[in-house]
């Protein structure tokens, strides 16, 4: 074979494992899920959320730019955000090939509560599918599943790596065990008091260390004046030390609650794109005086 040959070869070859070392392009619906994927699939996957940090599931529409730039995406993690059911349609129809995995397949799911209705008196609207709290990403055993579920999709995609995938798996799940036991311990002295939330995104995390949500919104929704003066009577009773606001929402009117209720307004985030260090923060928003 003369030089030229050899050096074409020699391309080629390095081509062919340019291309099989490419990172496997993986989606998420929201920003509390890029933790797992990144940590499972490591350096064999390139991972992003449709909603982008910063955004809320609530509300995100994707444009059509963003939804092009989606069309190398061999995989979808989806979790029941609320911009899933108007967004899946759309990209089953644009890439036929995606493949979406439900993570939510064995996790504790949450039905919307009193405390998140308000007494509605049938006239709310769910803010979930049949009445289920989407927000499942904020119950760490729920996380855990979610875990298990994406390792078991990247080791059926890159079997060759399966090894290697399990055992990533199994480390991050006992990390969320230890997660789990720190927030329970940590949240202990505030087991059966009730936290002000304007949206009701917080049931899983407050019900898993004992704690009730009280949300100013109907289901994710705008209240009736008679709704808002049952929820601000509540939170009196409860002796409501301040009303919790997401940073992807208006505070105007979480504010006005607030200040009907003499109380400070802080912000928690339901979104963390470190999870980990998201829900500590969570918890550590909760302990302060």
């Amino acid at each position: 074979m003369s030089v030229q040959g050899r050096t074409l070869l020699l391309v080629l070859l390095l081509a062919a494992c340019a291309l099989s070392a490419a990172p496997l392009r993986v989606l998420v619906s929201v920003a509390p899920q890029l933790e797992s994927v990144r940590r499972i699939g490591g350096d064999l996957v390139q991972v992003e959320a449709l909603t982008p940090p910063g955004s809320s599931p609530e509300t995100y529409v994707l444009n059509a730019q963003r939804m092009a730039s989606l069309a190398q995406a061999s995989l979808l993690f989806r979790i029941g955000a609320p911009m899933e059911t108007a967004l899946l349609p759309k990209l089953r129809r644009s890439y036929p090939d995606l493949a979406i995995v439900d993570t939510r397949a064995g996790m504790q799911l949450r039905a919307m509560t009193e405390g998140d209705h308000h007494h509605h008196d049938g006239a709310g609207h769910d803010h979930g599918a049949e009445g289920m709290d989407p927000h499942v990403w904020l119950s760490v055993a729920n996380m855990m599943v979610h875990a298990r579920t994406v390792g078991a999709a990247l080791a059926e995609r890159l079997p060759e790596h399966a090894v290697v995938i399990q055992a990533r798996t199994e480390q991050y799940v006992q990390e969320l065990t230890k997660l789990d036991e720190r927030l329970r311990e940590r949240l202990r002295p505030l087991a059966g008091t009730a936290v002000v939330v304007f949206h009701p995104a917080f049931g899983y995390f407050l019900e898993s260390y004992g704690l009730e949500q009280i949300a100013v919104e109907v289901s994710g929704r705008t209240p009736s004046g008679r709704q808002l003066g049952q929820v601000l009577t509540r939170a009196k009773q409860a002796g409501a030390r301040a009303v919790y606001v997401q940073p992807q929402f208006n505070r105007r009117a979480a504010q006005a609650v607030a200040d009907e209720l003499r109380c400070e307004l802080r912000v928690l985030d339901p979104l963390p794109v470190d999870y980990i260090a998201g829900l500590e923060e969570l918890a550590t928003a909760l302990l302060k005086p």
